[in-house]
């Protein structure tokens, strides 16, 4: 996860952030989940384990922001709450207008209406090159077994597993549910709309799960094709070198917790 300030990693039992306080220097701070009892169960369930891992990530933001970590300051631009209103009077012609657009249309042009202001507020934010730091380290250790900065410098600002990939699946598959449910119910169901919603992030993040397994087939690539356009043109930009020590050390703190890295 990117932050306002740095960047924090987790497993399936530890996290660890690394940040950059005010007088430059970097804290780091890691610990266990403590969501793993509860949502263990519910990890063996496909639709359910994505979520029960989502929701041992909302734990673990309480722990981070004791410890200094900035959630990105996403309602801080003027150019954001524009945007937020643009979206919010396109919403209601759409759904206002005596000249209905075809049910899936309507339903594409709704999901891109809510997708704009979080677009545009990331792109104010020092998140977006965290975030470009924290792919730049777990692709270099994953590709060389390298921590170090030169190798993080010279590997890709674009991850597999990174959460952007989740969103055009799941507004594809929430477009094309609320479509149907709209024809099966012949009404708006607001109701409907939250199931299909639920079941939209559930399934995207099944079908991320899967190409994270198998990066390399053709159905992969074409489930994080979106994603991939959105980490490089959007959602990060390139780090500076202060930022990328930043991401190292989260990384580092964190193998040093599973034992996968030798305490120097």
């Amino acid at each position: 996860m990117a932050l306002e300030n740095g960047v924090l990693f987790q497993t399936g039992r530890y996290w660890s952030m690394a940040v950059r306080n005010d007088d430059g220097a970097i804290d780091v701070s890691s610990g266990e989940k403590t969501g793993l009892a509860r949502s263990a169960a519910l990890k063996k369930l496909p639709l359910l384990r994505g979520l029960a891992s989502l929701t041992d990530t909302l734990t673990i933001l309480p722990d981070a922001h004791a410890h200094g970590g900035q959630l990105p300051e996403l309602f801080r631009s003027p150019r954001l709450m524009a945007s937020i209103t643009i979206s919010a009077l396109g919403t209601m012609m759409l759904k206002n207008s005596k000249k209905r657009l075809p049910p899936l249309f309507e339903e594409t042009a709704l999901a891109a209406l809510a997708l704009l202001p979080s677009l545009i507020a990331l792109r104010r934010t020092r998140a977006i090159q965290y975030h470009a730091a924290e792919h730049k380290s777990i692709n270099a250790y994953e590709k060389s077994g390298a921590i170090d900065e030169q190798s993080a410098q010279e590997a890709k600002s674009e991850h597999v597993r990174c959460g952007s990939n989740i969103i055009g699946p799941a507004l594809a598959l929430m477009t094309v549910g609320n479509t149907l449910a709209r024809h099966l119910l012949g009404r708006q169901s607001q109701a409907a709309r939250l199931g299909v919603g639920i079941l939209s992030l559930s399934g995207a993040m099944e079908m991320m799960h899967w190409a994270g397994r198998n990066p390399g087939n053709t159905w992969s690539k074409l489930f994080t094709s979106s994603g991939t356009g959105l980490q490089s043109f959007i959602t990060t930009r390139e780090p500076t070198e202060d930022q990328l020590e930043v991401g190292l050390a989260a990384l580092r703190d964190l193998l040093l917790r599973e034992g996968a890295l030798k305490a120097s």
